[in-house]
Order: structure tokens, then sequence, then C-alpha cells
């Protein structure tokens, strides 16, 4: 195979991901934080729904659409139906899209309303409100989305692999994954040769992102906030229907027609077959009496909440430490965590296959998945808790201890009740990720380790897709209900801080 090509491709794709996520995430943080909609706050949240909901689970539902052969839509789609490139644009940018989506939106809400406001006194349109003065202060905002984007996708296992290899178009994870499963010394070492030009490019995306941040912070281009008073909202007239319409379409689209493709699929006693009469539930019969699928429920059930526990209850006392008692080290170890959230699963996990071969400890029990979910995921609740902390006035620590109160009667009576929603909204986020993941499970999982996400893409890739669709149907409602409750955590949290 070409690595070239095949490095090229990962870059065009991850490229393509991030502009028409940068597009549509500027749209739509736009429309919900500026534009006079009904239930603007309802739509962020239907909005950033996708965020917490696998990738994979997606690509599933498009193969169900888009099949060249039996697809529903199979009629308006290019001859190779939702494969190949462009699907797979299209199914990252559902979920890459809540990146640049999240931070705009949160720049919006910081920037001063008196710097648009005197525009529009000034005879501006909202075109040029925009773009004279919103993104002049919010274009670093959007870039770091971008970014985000881009690192997301380049380092995506789960849609290439069932949006790409069924058409021979292998990226960098998928041909890391191809190689490291042909097994012996060959094909492990082409795969840390392969994690190397991943880890080359994530760098490099990681370097210009820093450089930029030091040239923003150099020109003092900052953002504008304590607000005092609230933005008005534009008056969209006419235009209000189509938008709702628009925004409908795209919940539709991304959210509703995947998970009904997935539900009927799963019902379907023949895959295309979607007649009613032929409906039947012995799809979801033979997936919850599957020893794998038990035994993966009881892995991933488990995993998740050692992991969730250990990593908020350390973010928690990072976040203490390097905040209200300013340990260095701590703030030395918050920061780390950034990095390893930004490599590549597929790296991580290949890293940690070497370390136990080189250790000795091959596969000894579930420490080396513990430990790979914990590297790529410590950054969530580790970054939450730390701005937690930041957010709340040190006078009712101080208080407390003027009253006599020791220290750890004060971490127990003020912070742990002050902090309570952040820790849940933090292992809610941890949390759904874990439960799914694929792409580091799929390399680190070893006999008796079955996780869901693992099963899953067993049952997709040996086609018993009537089964695959009844996981991935029952995988993706908790996952959207999951994801609809941190998000409403998020909004309580915003409210307390």
């Amino acid at each position: 195979m070409n690595i070239f090509e095949i490095t090229l491709r990962s870059i065009a794709l991850a490229s393509a991901v991030s502009l028409f996520s940068g597009l549509l995430g500027c749209l739509f943080a736009w429309l919900v934080t500026r534009a006079e909609i009904p239930g603007r706050q309802r739509w962020a949240q239907w909005l950033a729904l996708p965020y917490s909901v696998p990738a994979y689970l997606l690509a599933m539902a498009w193969v169900v659409i888009g099949n060249p052969t039996i697809g529903w839509l199979r009629h308006f789609l290019p001859a190779q139906g939702s494969y190949g490139f462009w699907g797979m644009v299209c199914v990252e940018t559902t979920v890459a899209m809540t990146f640049p989506f999240l931070e705009l939106k949160a720049g919006f809400e910081k920037l001063d309303p008196a710097l648009e406001e005197a525009a529009r006194m000034s005879g501006a349109s909202p075109a040029r409100v925009f773009r004279d003065v919103s993104f002049k202060l919010l274009w670093p905002s959007l870039l770091s989305g971008m970014a985000l984007s881009f690192l997301y996708t380049i380092s995506s296992f789960g849609v290439p692999a069932l949006l790409g290899l069924p058409v021979r178009q292998f990226v960098l994870t998928t041909l890391i994954y191809s190689e490291f499963k042909m097994g012996g010394l060959t094909g492990i070492y082409n795969g840390f040769k392969l994690s190397a030009v991943l880890v080359a490019i994530v760098l490099v995306v990681l370097a210009l992102s820093y450089a930029l941040k030091r040239w923003q912070s150099r020109r003092g281009v900052t953002l504008v906030s304590g607000k005092a008073s609230k933005p008005s909202q534009v008056h969209l007239g006419k235009l209000t229907i189509p938008v709702l319409m628009g925004l409908s379409a795209w919940i539709i689209i991304t959210l509703v027609l995947p998970w009904t493709a997935l539900g009927l699929s799963a019902l379907a006693s023949v895959a295309g077959d979607f007649r009613v009469s032929q409906w039947t539930l012995r799809n979801f019969k033979t997936v919850v009496t599957l020893a794998d699928f038990q035994e993966s429920v009881k892995n991933s059930l488990s995993y998740t909440v050692c992991v969730v526990l250990c990593l908020v209850s350390a973010g928690f006392f990072l976040g203490y430490l390097s905040v209200r008692r300013n340990k260095r080290w701590a703030r030395v170890i918050v920061g780390a965590s950034q990095i390893s959230f930004a490599l590549p699963g597929t790296v991580i996990a290949l890293v940690l296959i070497y370390v136990s071969a080189w250790t000795g400890w091959l596969w000894d029990g579930v420490f080396w998945m513990l430990l790979a979910y914990g590297l790529k995921y410590a950054a969530i609740p580790f970054q939450m808790l730390s701005t937690g902390f930041s957010h709340v006035h040190p006078s009712l620590e101080e208080a407390a201890q003027m009253s006599g109160a020791r220290r750890f009667k004060v971490i127990r009576d003020i912070w742990v009740p002050m902090l309570k929603t952040v820790w849940i909204s933090a292992g809610v986020l941890v949390a759904l990720p874990i439960l799914t993941e694929l792409t580091m499970s799929v390399l680190l999982t070893g006999p008796g380790r079955a996780t869901l996400g693992t099963v899953l893409f067993q049952l997709q890739e040996y086609a018993d897709q009537p089964s695959a669709a009844a996981m991935g149907f029952l995988i993706l409602s908790f996952a959207v209900v999951g994801a609809w409750i941190q998000s409403t955590l998020i909004s309580k949290r915003k409210n307390l801080t």
C-alpha cells in the first residue's frame, strides 16, 4: 500500500471535516446566541448532542441508509452510496461540528454586546457587524474549534473502518489496525511506523495552535468579557421559518434519521426488508442473549465506573491543589493531561502494547485497558474541576477557616457541595465515550475482555447487520439520553457559577 497516498487521504479527510465543521459551527453558534428564534437554549442543546454520540454508530446507520444495494437513499447518492471519502466526511462532520460550535457559542456569550450595539447604531447590517466586529474577536475560537475537529478526525477509527474499508479507502488509523491484525513482528513494526507519522501530524497541528495563541497574545487580541447587559437579538423576519426548518432538518438528518434507521434495521427479519409485516424482535433477543454482549456490558460498565471514579476524584484534588493551594506540580499534571487527550487513541494503545511487552505484563488483567482510558480522558475532569474551583470565591473557604474548620471539613462542607454539579457533569462527560470506546479497545482487548464497542464492531465486520443494528440502536438510544442529561447538567452548572 502507498503510505504517502494514505497519509494525504487522512490529512485531506481531516481538513475537509474541519472546514465544514467550522462553517456549520459558526452559523449555528451565531443563530443560538444572536438570532431571535424561539427556544434558542433547546436548539443549542440539540445541536451539541452529537458531541457525546459515538461517530461509528452514526456510520452504521448510514450504512443502512446509503448502502448502494439496499439503502433507503441509494437512488439519491453516488454509485458508492455512503461509502468512500465523502461519506466519511459527512458522518465525521456530524460529530466534529460540535467542537467549533461549542467554542464559538462560549465566545459569543462572553463577548461584550456593547461592541456590536455600537456597530448597529452606526447603521451596520447584521452581516457587517459579524464580519467587522464579532469575527475579528472570535476567529481564534473558530480556529481552535477547527483544530479540535482536525485532531478528532485524524485519530478516528470507527467511521473510516465502516465507510472506508469496504471500498479499500484506508486512512492511517485503519491501516495501523490492519497491520496490527496481521500479527507478527512485521505488522507491529509497521504499526509503530504509521503511528509515528500520525503523532507527527498531531504535533504539527498542536504546535500551530500554540503558535497562534502566542501570536494572538503578543498582538494583544483579547476577548472582551464582563458584559453588563444581554445582547439584543437580530430579528430574522421572513427568514425565521426557513431557519427553523433548516435547524430541524439538521437534527433530523444527524440524529433522528440514523436512530430510526438502526431501529428499523434491527426490527427487520431480513437485511433491507423494512416492511411492517416482516418486523420481529428476534434480533434484539439474539443480541441480549449473546454471551459476548452480556460479557461486554459487564466489562464496559465496570471499566467505566472504575475510571470515572478515579479520574473525577483525582481531578477534584488536583483542582483544589492547583487553584486553592497553588501547587505547581498539580498545575503541571493538569496541563500535561491535555497532551494525552490530543494524542490519537491508536497511538496510546500501541505504546501501551509495547510497554506491556517490554515489562512482560502481557494482558495482565484489565490494567492496560483502564490505563489507556485514563490517559485519554483525564483532561476532561481535570480541566472542568480546576475551572470550577476558580469560579467559586475563596471567601467561603476563608470564612470556614476563621470559624475553626479544619481543611478536611472545609473540603467536605464547602467544596464538595459547591462543585457537586460540576463533579457529576464531568463524570457523565467521561463515562459516555469510555462506555462505547472503540479505537483503543479494538487493539487492547484480550480474551474475556470484550467491550460494547468491540462486540458491536465484530458483529458489523462479520456481516451480521440485523444483530449489529439492534445492538447499535440500544447503545445509540442510551448515548442520546446520556448526552441530554449531560447537557442539562452543564446548563445547571452555568447557572450555579
